[in-house]
């Protein structure tokens, strides 16, 4: 208006030079909209307690006298509501025990907490309490009214203190450049600082999987770490396209396609040498693309079978399984239970100059030194049962095949551990008995399993306590006999629980821990297996030769106060004991004579 008042041209100059303008200030609004969304959420989610923004729920009529203001600024507190004696409370610092405790002492009440920003809380002083500004400057000194009205553009240059800290040691690569069609966005400054800080983020935090979704108001990033899903941010649904372009970008997919899901791959560099791969999945949904990105951080995995968590008895016959010359090695569980590490472990464990090493996996997850690696690519023919076929032309000792998926795949494995070969694959079965039922389903006759099969390795991850913060709890004896622990265990029982503290984020876990279950095939096995007795026999004489059940793993790591009783349930499963023989198969009643 101002250049109109002086320049006669003032409306082709802004015919010319309008756009751009409108552009540039569009890309600062949302710049300072994705600075507050990260700085805000991320300063929420650092406990992993449920967020609270104070003005949409006020707190409820007559709370405020339960939590009077000279017992709420102390704990930078403030109460929302209560249900019989439990006051709900939102504070800074949720995961502070010491104050929980103190404020359950002084009210007489149970306490739950939420978390919320302190200005937020500073702002609800004020409102509902009436504080003045002395009040709040003597809580806060460096509190300033106008402060949480506006955030300066000079702090979103570096995208809030993760990329800032990170902006001289992380290099994304882009695999492949590609057009941006969505007007510009995916290419906009606030765009890419966002997905970086995404990245950077969990790269720091040590989570295992990204998921970014569009719902129908909203898009959430949420991160998964130790198994369990916890939400990071919320995002304005205007920017989603944005996002999903700018991640297809970097893992060199269409970005003008966005009804077929699509496969790509991200690599990271950390400093100078340190790499992170991310592996990068794009599905359309209702509301638009969700993308998942699994995080490959060879710099964290750990391939050494010492440190998995083996129990002494289950690791010793681990070891005497792959000390032998050949046969079948298998590994079974659900997917995310920790058979890819495992499988890595015992190959790390094997590899050496004098051992050919051959693996088909799909995809690569890591590369390893002296292991040749294959991927798996079906649409061009290049299944596990052809690379196998290949294999075996190629001289090995050691053969790797990611999964046992058809006949033709687990024949050809089963020949290569006839003929003086080492292999090793994965099936996905509840436990180690019935993965022999499994291979016996897809057509395998139960002779050639017995002769051919070394061991069953079934596992699961479960979450291991907080060393930081793990407190002691009590179970009921009904309860504690139910999981599976003795009578005369009890008396001596001590079992940990969660607590929640800064180290684990409120959680209570950091870390997994392996439970496993491990079937060696011995001449007594062979001999159940080749006479076809049903799984629950199998696993009656498996237990009798040496095989720890899973549950019974899990229960010793409970006792051990390395995860808790509940993580053991949800993890494991338990196995009455074995019917009579005569009342399942007539046939087991006379093979058990015999033997």
């Amino acid at each position: 208006a101002a250049r109109q008042r002086q320049d006669p041209d003032a409306s082709l100059w802004l015919v010319e030079y309008g756009p751009a303008l409108l552009v540039i200030h569009l890309v600062s609004c949302i710049e300072k909209l994705a600075w507050r969304l990260f700085r805000d959420q991320s300063e929420l989610r650092q406990h992993n307690y449920t967020p609270v923004v104070i003005k949409d729920e006020p707190p409820s009529p007559g709370v405020l006298k339960i939590l009077p203001f000279s017992v709420a600024k102390e704990y930078m507190a403030f109460p929302l509501g209560i249900a019989g004696n439990t006051l709900q409370i939102t504070m800074t610092e949720p995961s502070d025990v010491n104050a929980l405790e103190e404020l359950h002492e002084k009210l007489k009440k149970e306490i739950t907490a939420c978390v919320s920003t302190e200005a937020d809380i500073l702002e609800a002083y004020r409102k509902y309490y009436g504080a003045t500004e002395e009040d709040l400057k003597e809580l806060v000194p460096s509190y300033e009214e106008e402060e949480s009205e506006e955030i300066s553009i000079t702090h979103v240059e570096d995208f809030g203190s993760i990329v800032a800290d990170a902006a001289d040691e992380f290099e994304i690569e882009d695999l492949e450049e590609g057009e941006d069609t969505d007007q510009f966005a995916a290419s906009d400054a606030p765009i890419i600082k966002l997905v970086n800080g995404i990245l950077v983020k969990a790269v720091q935090e040590g989570v295992s999987d990204i998921h970014i979704e569009p719902y129908e108001k909203n898009m959430q990033v949420r991160y998964r770490k130790d198994g369990s899903l916890f939400k990071s941010m919320n995002l304005p649904l205007a920017i989603k396209n944005a996002l999903a372009a700018r991640v297809k970008i970097l893992a060199g997919l269409d970005i003008t396609e966005r009804r077929v899901p699509q496969d790509g791959r991200i690599k990271m560099r950390v400093g100078k040498n340190r790499s992170v791969d991310f592996r990068v999945s794009s599905l359309p949904t209702l509301f638009g693309e969700s993308v998942v990105l699994r995080i490959l951080d060879k710099g964290s995995l750990n391939v050494d079978l010492t440190k998995l968590g083996f129990e002494q008895s289950t690791f010793d016959m681990l070891k005497r399984c792959l000390g032998r010359p050949q046969g079948l090695l298998l590994v079974t569980g659900p997917t995310g239970s920790g058979k890819t590490v495992t499988l890595y472990s015992a190959l790390n464990s094997l590899n050496s100059e004098d051992i050919k090493i051959l693996t088909a996996e799909d995809p690569v997850e890591f590369n390893f030194k002296g292991i040749n690696q294959v991927n798996v690519h079906t649409e061009v023919g290049m299944t596990f049962a052809a690379a196998l076929k290949a294999f075996l032309r190629q001289d090995p000792d050691i053969i790797m095949v990611g999964e046992i998926r058809d006949i033709e795949t687990a024949e050809i494995a089963i020949k290569a551990a006839m003929t003086g070969h080492l292999v090793f694959s994965t099936l996905h079965t509840n436990d180690s008995a019935a993965t022999i039922g499994r291979l016996v389903d897809i057509g395998i006759p139960p002779y050639m399993l017995s002769s051919s099969v070394t061991m069953v390795l079934a596992q699961r991850l479960g979450r291991r306590l907080c060393p930081s913060c793990k407190k002691k709890v009590t179970h009921s004896r009904e309860e504690l006999l139910a999981a599976g622990f003795k009578e005369d265990e009890l008396d001596d029982l001590t079992i940990y629980g969660p607590a929640g503290c800064g180290e684990c984020n409120g959680l209570g876990y950091r870390g997994r821990v392996g439970f496993f279950e491990l079937m060696e095939i011995t001449d007594e096995v062979a001999k159940a297996i080749s006479a076809e007795v049903p799984e629950d026999q199998l696993r009656k004489v498996s237990i009798q030769e040496g095989m720890m059940p899973l549950r019974e793993a899990a229960l010793l790591k409970v006792k051990q106060g390395i995860t808790s009783l509940d993580e053991a349930l949800r993890r494991t499963v338990a196995h009455k004991d074995s019917l009579p023989a005569y009342l399942v198969n007539p046939d087991v009643e006379e093979w058990e004579e015999d033997c």
